[in-house]
């Protein structure tokens, strides 16, 4: 009868569990590994917490989830692996290095795309009251990141799975071409309105005149076909954003100054006083607080007119808003005529005067 030899069973056995044992470690490892993310992520949210209130604070809900799934992903990819070599499951070895990759390229995309969303609020949130930047404008920004990191992560998975992209692009290349062209008015107003958010002539809010088309009113909303403006008659108008880049846009909202241009009238019989009226005007004008003084304050007789000498008043007041604007222009109005009056001029109205003789009375 045949023996057995003990050190052939041995290393059989041995052969036997090894594989379970591998799995087992395996787990072990990315059990630690997510253990000790989970502690390094928890000290640099407290870093953050205690030296700066922004993004960071979020850092734990941006990587956490993705890495975690990621890692449970790697075991499960770990255990077919190893199935596959200990039962010669030929179909798993084909794509499982593929597979590997791709899910470690997407965990990376979703955490990108975690934290650009969180960017994305904590800088509008630190922005809203301050307006120095355009909330639809951050939105259209955060938008072609998204399309950016969603098509370089398409290529990188696809060249990992070996697809050639030479011809997906060319292909691409004569859509795109034919698309433009049936489509050329849709994209000049998509590109307008890209224009408009680059070069930003205009927000959210603003108020805006537009000479050729008699508009004016706040811009409601920067859209990527349409522009929309409420007008001074309250009504909505909508505008393709390809006529911005052929019309001329005031954007009166940002404004520094508004400009009091006014003629004055005195009488004839003033003009010994016209030359310390005009002095006396200015004077006043330049002591009034809501007049920028580092801008010409211009007080001068500039026309003999058909029953009056006119004054000319052209100065600059640090009231940009309409109605602060229409008060401050009140008072100017009302402290020129203060001070005429306080000279013993006054401002003269059409008169009419009548030469002639008299004839007789008759008996």
């Amino acid at each position: 009868m045949e023996t057995e030899n003990p050190v052939v069973n041995l290393t059989t056995l041995s052969n036997n569990h090894l594989w379970f044992m591998e799995i087992v470690i395996g787990l072990l490892t990315l059990i630690a590994i997510n253990f000790i993310f989970k502690r390094v992520v928890k000290h640099i949210r407290h870093r953050s917490l205690s030296m700066t209130h922004d993004w960071k604070e979020k850092i734990g809900e941006i990587t956490f989830l993705p890495i975690t799934i990621l890692l449970w992903v790697l075991g499960g990819i770990l255990v077919l692996e190893v199935l596959s070599k200990r039962f010669s499951f030929i179909f798993f070895d084909d794509y499982l290095d593929a597979f590997r990759t791709s899910c470690i390229v997407g965990c990376i995309t979703w955490v990108i795309m975690r934290w650009k969303h969180q960017l994305q609020i904590a800088i509008l949130d630190k922005e809203r009251h301050t307006r120095k930047v355009d909330a639809s404008f951050i939105h259209v920004v955060g938008k072609f990141a998204t399309i950016v990191v969603m098509l370089i992560t398409a290529m990188i998975v696809l060249q990992v799975w070996g697809v050639n992209l030479g011809p997906l692009i060319a292909f691409g290349g004569i859509g795109a071409a034919a698309i433009g062209f049936a489509a050329k008015d849709v994209i000049a107003n998509f590109f307008g309105g890209l224009m408009l958010y680059i070069t930003r002539p205009f927000m959210s809010g603003d108020y805006v005149v537009l000479p050729a088309q008699q508009l004016e009113g706040h811009v409601e909303e920067i859209g990527w076909y349409l522009t929309s403006i409420r007008d001074k008659e309250k009504r909505p108008v909508y505008l393709p954003n390809a006529i911005f880049s052929n019309v001329l846009v005031v954007n009166s909202s940002r404004m520094t100054h508004r400009r009091i241009l006014e003629k004055i009238g005195v009488r004839y019989d003033d003009f010994p006083k016209m030359k310390n009226l005009c002095e006396e005007i200015k004077q006043a004008i330049s002591e009034h607080s809501a007049i920028d003084t580092h801008l010409p304050v211009l007080v001068t007789f500039s026309a003999y007119n058909q029953y009056t000498l006119d004054i000319s008043l052209d100065v600059y007041t640090l009231a940009t808003k309409y109605d602060h604007y229409l008060a401050v222009k009140q008072e100017i109005l009302i402290l020129v005529y203060d001070v005429i009056k306080a000279k013993g001029a006054e401002m003269p109205f059409p008169t009419m005067t009548i030469q002639g003789a008299l004839s007789p009375v008759p008996n």
